[in-house]
């Protein structure tokens, strides 16, 4: 079994929420203290605004900020990806090479001031190397990295999910946005982390989690990068004694990482999507149970869904998976229990538990993109859909009668 597998099983356990853990750990919440969600690179560096650079508006559809709120005196940010409480533990780079009006070079996505943020220039040098790449990659070449003490500073230990989760979703977006583009997209998994790290200018509070390859590789060679990109932190202050960074520092990613083929989408789509959390209490009609229903046969690779049928008039209530019928009845107020109480699940039409033999960063991320894709699909159907990282996973896993760890979980239903 990979490293990575066991390291990620052996957490499984100790991030599990109970109704005890929840009740110990649901305290006071002082907002003022919340670490600094976004990234920002010094003011002297050049900087194209995200709608001024039409070769590169595939990656302003998969990370920029679509709405912006005041709530309790503290701004909030929509994105085009959507993530646990809010946090964002989440950052994006792109080497450009070869694009027409763009200087060749890598650029920091500044979600929040919506602009590409150019950090370092390139000619004949680059990142390809540090993914096993011997020749200049023309295009775009991507980094998610993860910034986990955003998260950690809510959730604890449980943040480690939450940061593989919303790099999928990462994930889900990008590969949805080349979709819409019409081009396509290659994840990396496999390479360096503590070199690509260095040379990025992480610092000790970021990691590079997977890289991705818009466009193709020319006949030219390429050099490894000259110098380490100017090192800026991703947040503004930071405790130490951290598990999660000390699990994060001895991870390795050997497997391959495949994303499932996004469903059809348009631009707007992308940009309007919310995570929904008001369901009307109404039946999916019989199109669109058959719909999502097929849609759960493409799950990725290793991951079996589980559905929880509340309202549909195609389908029992009941819980089903791909394999088999679980049960039949109506579970609304055990399954939103076993959600920790988030009440807006009882008028949802369906509830998508996602499960795997292995609980590793790769199925993790899988499953956020799977979810980012049924989201998307959800807009499309005038639906409402969101994403739930919060479960008592034993129990959830004893009521789907399963030994499969509990990866993701989705709500989906009408909305007014």
């Amino acid at each position: 079994m990979d490293v990575c597998i066991v390291r990620m099983q052996e957490l499984y356990d100790p991030t599990a929420l109970t109704p005890m853990r929840v009740a110990r750990e649901s305290g006071y919440v002082d907002w003022l203290s919340q670490p600094s969600t976004f990234k920002r690179y010094p003011e002297f560096l050049f900087r194209y605004p995200f709608d001024e650079v039409e070769s590169l508006v595939l990656i302003t559809l998969a990370r920029s900020v679509t709405e912006e709120q005041q709530i309790g005196g503290q701004p909030y940010y929509r994105l085009t990806t959507p993530s646990a409480g809010n946090l964002h533990p989440i950052e994006l780079y792109i080497q450009v090479r070869g694009i027409k009006e763009v200087i060749s070079g890598i650029y920091h996505v500044d979600a929040k001031a919506r602009c590409f943020v150019l950090v370092q220039e390139i000619e004949g040098d680059g990142l390809e190397s540090f993914f096993g790449l011997h020749h200049r990659f023309g295009g775009i070449l991507g980094v998610v990295s993860m910034v986990p003490y955003r998260s950690e500073w809510k959730y604890g230990n449980r943040a480690i999910r939450y940061c593989y989760l919303d790099a999928g979703h990462q994930l889900g977006a990008i590969t949805a946005a080349c979709q819409v583009s019409e081009q396509k997209c290659t994840v990396l998994s496999a390479f360096d982390r503590n070199t690509l790290d260095s040379m990025m200018g992480f610092g000790s509070q970021e990691y590079s989690c997977v890289g991705f390859l818009i466009g193709e590789q020319n006949e030219r060679e390429v050099k490894a990068l000259k110098k380490p990109l100017i090192e800026v932190s991703a947040v503004d202050y930071v405790e130490k004694n951290r598990t999660v960074d000390a699990y994060l520092t001895e991870m390795h990613y050997p497997e391959t990482l495949e994303i499932p083929k996004p469903f059809l989408v348009e631009s707007q789509t992308i940009l309007s999507r919310r995570s929904a959390r008001k369901f009307e209490p109404v039946p999916l009609s019989r199109q669109e149970s058959q719909y999502f229903l097929e849609k759960l046969n493409k799950a990725p690779e290793g991951i079996e869904p589980f559905i929880v049928m509340l309202r549909s008039e195609l389908v029992d209530k009941g819980i089903y998976s791909t394999k088999r019928a679980v049960n039949e009845g109506c579970y609304q107020e055990i399954i939103t229990q076993l959600l920790v109480d988030q009440q807006f699940v009882a008028r949802a039409g369906m509830v998508m538990v996602l499960t795997s033999e292995e609980f590793s960063p790769a199925t993790l991320m899988k499953a956020a993109a799977f979810v980012h894709q049924v989201s998307l699909a959800a807009e499309v159907k005038g639906l409402g859909c969101t994403g739930i990282g919060a479960f008592y996973d034993k129990k959830l896993q004893k009521f789907l009668d399963t030994q499969n760890s509990i990866l993701y979980v989705c709500a989906l239903g009408k909305v007014s």
